[in-house]
């Protein structure tokens, strides 16, 4: 009688184990795409019941052509906006970021707090100058926007904290 209980959680656990294994295998397959076949068929939003690149012809094909040509543009024109961007950007954060934290820490004398200030506001000037030269993709319009927003706010804060007017700033 013993052995029979222990038996039969055994031959549960095993046939648990079987089923498992067979539902694991059955679900595995190869890829029906490559991945650089994927990015295509994305970038040009065929369907699987649709005819394959391929083989299509006319019309079609050429706006399909169309349509991925256009999505490799503004690939191509992100990249190099982010490259202009990124080098910008390394340029002149570290030197603002030491400027920002000396402001920060000058607690004595309100001269060169106010020197902090002017060197900041000088910085971010040209940031945005040289912002105001990259090349912008019409996609990305109004994220530059914001970010030349955000710097012409911190310049106006530094400009107000010079002028002593702290309710503006």
């Amino acid at each position: 009688m013993n052995q029979i209980t222990i038996k039969r959680p055994k031959v549960a656990f095993i046939l648990l184990i079987i089923i498992i294994s067979i539902s694991l295998i059955s679900c595995s397959g190869e890829p029906k795409y490559t991945y650089e076949e994927y990015k295509k068929i994305k970038a040009i939003g065929i369907n699987e019941d649709s005819e394959s690149m391929d083989s299509t012809e006319g019309k079609g094909s050429d706006s399909n052509e169309d349509e991925l040509q256009s999505y490799f543009d503004d690939l191509n024109d992100y990249n190099l906006y982010m490259d202009e961007f990124s080098s910008l950007y390394d340029k002149y954060i570290e030197e603002l970021l030491i400027l920002i934290d000396n402001f920060d820490n000058e607690t004595e004398n309100l001269e060169k707090k106010n020197q902090h200030a002017h060197s900041i506001k000088e910085l971010e000037e040209k940031w945005i100058a040289d912002l105001g030269e990259v090349e912008v993709p019409y996609f990305f319009k109004v994220y530059h926007d914001y970010f030349i927003d955000f710097l012409n706010n911190d310049s106006l804060f530094y400009t107000y904290f010079m002028e002593a007017d702290l309710e503006k700033a």
